[in-house]
């Protein structure tokens, strides 16, 4: 299922939840309510989707974080994988409510407050992480769907691993620069060069460069293919140092640079 970003943005700021999950995120129809009452004030639930027993419920409020949790508590009871959004009766901020459970581990809940005015990006990136196709329908489990959730919402744990891996690659990168004897400056060129290829890695998935979401490995398998298989240091002169500076550095580009990178 193509992610349609304006629909989804459109239908999270008219808080149509409901419309969301089933219509562009691939999930399907549910019906439950909970009634749950705590310290006797009275919350009512509506599920407004589900997937695979995950269930999506929303709730009318945003009570104080003691009581959401306690919230929480009762509809686990219901069903074990859900998320929660909270929202204040006059329309205009949601709060976003994924809990991790793990065995032996204590239990930690991530939030995401939203506000009808804001673009809503990083809400709709955790969004497109928990949207599925009908390919995957077929051997689609609850598991699952417990995964993707973590994966959109459990952002200190995915962060972590980000930096964890960038500072193993770093050290390993740092091995192979020779030619700059300071070890300051060869650290810097290395953080240097691992920020710029992140940089390409998010801009090609936007399909920004040259339409193609695999730019960086296509276009080393071309010049392979023109340079030699073990050539990447001609690769790194002959197309990485020209895409960096004349490609994103200057507005100018002959026809003879339009060929080598593509529509930039």
């Amino acid at each position: 299922m193509p992610h349609d970003t304006s629909t989804i943005r459109r239908l999270l700021k008219q808080f149509e939840f409901t419309t969301l999950f089933t219509q562009q995120l691939g999930w399907d129809h549910h019906h439950a309510r909970l009634d749950i009452s705590i310290n006797g004030v009275q919350f009512t639930l509506s599920a407004a989707a589900h997937k695979r027993g995950m269930v999506v419920f929303v709730c009318p409020a945003i009570p104080p974080h003691h009581t959401r949790a306690k919230i929480d508590q009762h509809v686990t009871k219901a069903a074990h994988e859900h998320i929660i959004i909270f929202h204040d009766p006059l329309k205009t901020t949601q709060l976003w409510q994924w809990t991790r459970r793990e065995p032996g581990k204590p239990i930690v809940r991530r939030e995401h407050r939203f506000h009808r005015d804001q673009p809503g990006d990083a809400l709709l990136q955790k969004l497109k992480l928990i949207a599925f196709s009908l390919d995957e329908e077929d051997d689609l489990t609850i598991v699952d769907a417990r995964r993707r959730a973590q994966a959109a919402f459990d952002l200190d744990r995915v962060t972590k691993r980000f930096y964890d891996r960038f500072k193993d690659q770093h050290t390993t990168f740092l091995g192979f620069i020779s030619g700059i004897p300071d070890n300051d400056l060869r650290r810097w060129y290395a953080s240097v060069m691992l920020n710029r290829l992140m940089f390409i890695y998010f801009v090609q998935r936007k399909g920004f460069l040259d339409g193609d979401v695999h730019y960086l490995r296509n276009r080393l398998a071309r010049s392979r293919e023109q340079l030699g298989h073990n050539k990447f240091y001609s690769f790194y002169r002959h197309f990485l140092l020209r895409l960096f500076h004349e490609g994103l550095g200057s507005k100018k580009r002959s026809p003879e640079l339009e060929q080598l990178l593509g529509r930039i």
